[in-house]
């Protein structure tokens, strides 16, 4: 058997050069040594031209080491991110997903890797997400730790392979049910005519039905790009434009003891913006 390498990252892209060029160039910056990137495949002539940019961009890249999977065919996100997650999960233990309008900052990279070397995330592993609602972001916070929150928000985010597989198993088992939950009844309604190009409104539905938490930072460490109107699945707004807090350490103690209104908060939020998302 072969023994599963520790971390890797992964991206997601279709066809938005522009937004793919800025993720990248975060990347060089940080120093980033490799990235699987995944690119599905055009559903028109137009994507067919845009593609060629992006192959590009991503062929000759001299400063990180660029793993390419491109479909033929036009999958859709879901299948997208499915596949990809699938093949990196035989690989690595932990994999951090990134899709070509998420702009990670240095310190996202850190707190993953923090949080994947500490005790309680070994006993407990779960999901870690990176962005964070501008309405919970700490702007005077100058460290950065980790809070639990019930939603899962797939703007940059780390799994571990055994989660994912555990999560893949649930799928095939999967029977449509009602589940009481105000949130998901909502992701329902919205997503009912295109259930196929939307994934995480099922993985949320996961993470609720086995009551597991998901680690977030009290700051956001991922900037979205991807609401001026170039996404497939979303709107034009600026309601998720976060702050750039300058932080001078990362601290990962967990304590829920002081998170309750903040989970109520983030509650409150997606009731009221994720018509945006979908």
């Amino acid at each position: 058997m072969i023994k599963k390498k520790n971390l890797c990252i992964a991206l997601f892209a279709y066809n938005r050069p522009s937004h793919l060029r800025r993720v990248l160039i975060s990347l060089e910056s940080y120093k980033i040594e490799q990235v699987y990137i995944f690119i599905d495949g055009p559903r028109n002539n137009k994507d067919k031209i845009i593609q060629q940019e992006i192959k590009f961009i991503t062929k000759y890249n001299p400063y990180i080491k660029v793993n390419i999977t491109k479909s033929k065919k036009n999958k859709g996100l879901a299948a997208s991110i499915t596949n990809g997650i699938n093949i990196l999960s035989k690989k690595y233990e932990n994999i951090i997903i990134l899709e070509d309008d998420c702009i990670p900052r240095k310190e996202f990279f850190i707190f993953v890797n923090k949080i994947l070397k500490n005790s309680f995330y070994k006993n407990d592993p779960r999901p870690i997400c990176g962005y964070q609602f501008p309405e919970i972001h700490n702007q005077n916070s100058k460290i950065i730790f980790p809070i639990f929150l019930k939603y899962f928000v797939p703007w940059g985010w780390c799994i571990s392979s055994d989660y994912w597989k555990k999560y893949q198993i649930f799928l095939k088992k999967r029977k449509s049910k009602s589940i009481k939950d105000n949130l998901l009844k909502k992701i329902n309604i919205l997503t009912k005519k295109k259930r196929n190009k939307i994934w995480s409104e099922k993985f949320i539905e996961y993470n609720v039905l086995i009551n597991k938490e998901i680690i977030f930072p009290n700051i956001s460490l991922i900037k979205n790009i991807g609401f001026d109107g170039s996404g497939i699945n979303s709107s034009i707004t600026n309601k998720f434009n976060t702050f750039y807090s300058k932080v001078k350490k990362i601290k990962i103690k967990f304590d829920d003891s002081k998170n309750r209104d903040i989970k109520n908060k983030q509650t409150k939020i997606l009731l009221k913006s994720i018509k945006y998302f979908y």
